[in-house]
This record gives structure tokens, C-alpha cells and sequence, in this order.
């Protein structure tokens, strides 16, 4: 017997996954190698070129301090804040106040008639557009309103035996089910209190809000590829339209996905950036690790993702989280925080807590500045995710090159790979009369980046 087929079984054992069936469709990753913590792998379906650890331990890519994390307040989001905060409320009037009492709406369209490069009406139009879903509300419903639904609901709750599968093999379906539904990337975590929002948490009397049930015990994380041209055109309305198409079809299959389970007999309760932090959720789900820029970064897309997730008490069976270099690689790139025109992105080393009441503190990372990287431009900028050398599609061998070396863990390799990505003009803004000028492949729905 191979070395590769003791690998492969002792991954197979290590992983719990006890069928060759259970990777029909997503495919089971290929071994290159054991670690300490778990195996080294191969996915492109779900990490594209990059290799991957995938951690078999109880072990997450991130520390934290239980004695300083807490449940955080939805209403202490920035965004919330913007609405009742007297402090936010200043800040936003001077923001308006250097405009010339002006939005940049008014500023683009009207001052400037919609022929400002990268802010054209027709800009704008595909910018709206891509938001019109996001903004309508029945989608995060916590219950199905369809009859339809309630009449499979009544047979009680699905046996996977049914079907002739095992809980593994009926968890990787319901993440087939996801990606057919919409999303780019789907996983699979245990559900953890210490992310929901204080306010599903300990849920005041007299209060609009709903606890989240105590029977929850997983949560299906969903990331959404947002358009690469779209993006390289930041800080451009066209990555405004990236990020609005993402939301809106956020909001289409978290509610297919939750629709699903509930015709399964159980219960599930669909999200986009409400009731719980997105983001590490998506890290226990094995979606990818936290970058510099305070996002998610994905080994097939990098930060170019959007999140949701669906709550459920279906029992199924959580996949293990991953590592493949990204802290490593932010302590020496910098790219990201040199060029935020907010200044938002911290420069320093990672702390404990961060120096905004909007930062939800008690977890080792970079704390980004929410309220300046909220109102620049409008809030329409993704600078740091074009310029992030994990968004670009590998498409030349200095990606490859950077994707296949970064399990070095060198930083000296990391900072060569870095001048290299600017040296090769990547990062940089992209016209929208660029994007125009495409066909439709240059579109996320007809054509793979990674390739």
C-alpha cells in the first residue's frame, strides 16, 4: 500500500467521513501531506489553487480571550449606531459638510450631470440595480409563509436513512443544495452562542426581538463571489453593483436553503449581516481565515466574498476549519492598510481589543476603523479587497507562485511576492469604461476566475 493511500485513509478516518460517496459532488480533497494539526489538501472546487490545512483537531485559526469576549450589541454596529448615536450623527454632518453640504449622489449626478468617469448614470443604474433584492424584506423570515412548505413540514423530521445516506453523507447535500441554490462556497459550523448578537441572546421583555432557540446546534455558512472586474473598478460605483449583486443574492438562497431545511421537518432561521457575526462563523465553517482588512479571505476568492448564514437544528455533521497562511502573509504585505484612503486598516500588530465601540473586542486580529471606512465615498469602496493579492484569479504564475509558496510561512518570500504582485500592475483602479466594453464573460454567472 502507497504512502498517498495511508494518507488518505488515515484522513478519511481523522475527518470522520466514512463514505467515498459523501464527496461525490464536492470531492473529496487529495492528501499531499500530514501536519501537526491536521492534513494538507488539495480542493479546487472549493479551494481553488491553493493548498489547504484542514484542521482535525478542536482547534480554529484565531485565539480569543473568553474574560473580554462577549455577546455584541447589534445596535453597537456602525451601521446601527448611524441611526440613533449622537456621536455618528456629528461625524456623518461633517463628512456632509466637507462635501459641501452635498451627498456624493447629488455630487455625481446632478453637480457633475453623470459623466464623472467611474460614476455615470449608467454606473449608478447597474449599482441600484444590483441592490434592489437585498432591500426587500421577506427573505430572513424565521418561518416558512408558504403553504407548500408547511404540507412537507407536517411528515415530521427527515431520516437520512431515507435516502440511504448517513449524516455526513446528508450534510455534504445540503451544501450541494446551497450551491445550487446560489452560493459560490458553502460549509458547514458548530453553532457557538459567543457570535449572535446580544440582543437574540438575552432578548430584553417587551422586546421586538426573537431568541435564537436553544435546540439551534449548526450553522451553514454562505460566501458569494463578488464580480472580479466589478471590484477592480473600487473605488467605482461598479464595486458598489459587485457588492449589492452579492447582498441580493445573499438574501435569495440563505432563504431557498432555509426553505429547504424546513420542508425537511426543521427548523431554520436565514441571516445576512443580522443576528450574528458573519464572519467567524464562516471561519469555523472552513470558508477561510481572517485577513489584515478585517474580512473574511477565501483560498479560491480571497476577501471578494459576501456572507450568510442559516441557523438550524438539523444534526449535521460540521466541517473542520482551515488554515493556509493568510496571517502569515498580512504581517508582512501591508498592501491593504497603506492604501486605505480611510485609513481605516491598522499598520500595527495584532491586539486584543480595538479602539472603536464598534469593534467586537476579545479576539486576537487586526481591528479595523469602521467609522472613517464608513464614510468614504459615500461607503462605496472595496480598494482593499482589489488590491489584496489572495482576489486575484490565477491567471498568471505569480499567483501560482504565491498561492503554492504560501505554506512556507516565509515572511522574507511573502514581501518578494508582494513587490512582485505591484511590480505586475495588479491592485490597480480599473476603468468602468473597461468594464463596458466586455462581453458577457466578463461576468461572475459565465465564467470561472480560477480556472
Amino acid at each position: 500500500m502507497s504512502k498517498n493511500e495511508i494518507q488518505r485513509r488515515e484522513f478519511l478516518k481523522r475527518m470522520g467521513i466514512g463514505s467515498i460517496a459523501l464527496g461525490a459532488g464536492l470531492g473529496i480533497p487529495k492528501v499531499l501531506a500530514e501536519t501537526d494539526n491536521g492534513f494538507l489538501v488539495e480542493n479546487k472546487e472549493q479551494y481553488g489553487m491553493t493548498p489547504v490545512e484542514l484542521l482535525s483537531g478542536k482547534e480554529f485559526p484565531y485565539q480569543i480571550k473568553p474574560d473580554i469576549l462577549k455577546n455584541m450589541p447589534n445596535r453597537m454596529t456602525v451601521f446601527s449606531r448611524d441611526g440613533w448615536d449622537p456621536v455618528r450623527r456629528e461625524e456623518r454632518k461633517k463628512v456632509r459638510e466637507a462635501q459641501g453640504g452635498r451627498s456624493m449622489f447629488q455630487i455625481n449626478m446632478i453637480d457633475k450631470k453623470g459623466k464623472s468617469p467611474n460614476q455615470t448614470r449608467l454606473d449608478y443604474a447597474l449599482m441600484q440595480a444590483s441592490w434592489a433584492t437585498a432591500h426587500m424584506d421577506p427573505f430572513y423570515n424565521w418561518e416558512t409563509q408558504s403553504y407548500s412548505i408547511k404540507q412537507l413540514a407536517e411528515f415530521g423530521k427527515w431520516d437520512p436513512s431515507d435516502n440511504d445516506l448517513s449524516w455526513e453523507e446528508a450534510s455534504v447535500a445540503l451544501k450541494h443544495a446551497s450551491l445550487f441554490y446560489g452560493a459560490s462556497l458553502a460549509g458547514i459550523a458548530k453553532y457557538n452562542p459567543l457570535w449572535v448578537y446580544d440582543e437574540y441572546i438575552h432578548a430584553q421583555e417587551g422586546s421586538n426581538r426573537k431568541l435564537i432557540p436553544e435546540n439551534i446546534s449548526n450553522v451553514i455558512a454562505l460566501a458569494f463571489e463578488e464580480d472580479y472586474d466589478g471590484i477592480c473598478n473600487s473605488p467605482g460605483r461598479l464595486a458598489s453593483a459587485a457588492t449589492g449583486d452579492g447582498y441580493s443574492r445573499m438574501a435569495v438562497t440563505a432563504h431557498k436553503v432555509a426553505e429547504f431545511i424546513r420542508a425537511l421537518g426543521y427548523q431554520a432561521i436565514p441571516a445576512g449581516n443580522g443576528t450574528a457575526l458573519s464572519i467567524p462563523i464562516a471561519i469555523d465553517a472552513g470558508l477561510g481565515e481572517l485577513g489584515r482588512n478585517g474580512l473574511l479571505v477565501t483560498p479560491k476568492y480571497g476577501p471578494r466574498v459576501r456572507i450568510a448564514k442559516v441557523f438550524t437544528d438539523m444534526p449535521l455533521v460540521p466541517d473542520p476549519p482551515i488554515r493556509f497562511g493568510v496571517k502569515e502573509f498580512c504581517d508582512s504585505c501591508m498592501i491593504c492598510a497603506k492604501d486605505c484612503p480611510s485609513g481605516s486598516i491598522s499598520v500595527d500588530e495584532q491586539t486584543w481589543e480595538g479602539k472603536s465601540v464598534s469593534n467586537s473586542n476579545g479576539a486576537k486580529k487586526w481591528y479595523i476603523q469602521p467609522e472613517p471606512c464608513n464614510d468614504y465615498n459615500g461607503f462605496s469602496c472595496s480598494n482593499c479587497k482589489r488590491n489584496c493579492p489572495f482576489n486575484k484569479p490565477n491567471n498568471s504564475w505569480i499567483h501560482k507562485l504565491i498561492r503554492d509558496n504560501i505554506n512556507l510561512k516565509s515572511k522574507a518570500l511573502d514581501k518578494i511576492m508582494v513587490k512582485m504582485d505591484a511590480a505586475s500592475g495588479y491592485g490597480v483602479e480599473v476603468q468602468a469604461s473597461e468594464f463596458w466594453e466586455k462581453d458577457g464573460k466578463a461576468s461572475i454567472t459565465s465564467r470561472d476566475p480560477q480556472a
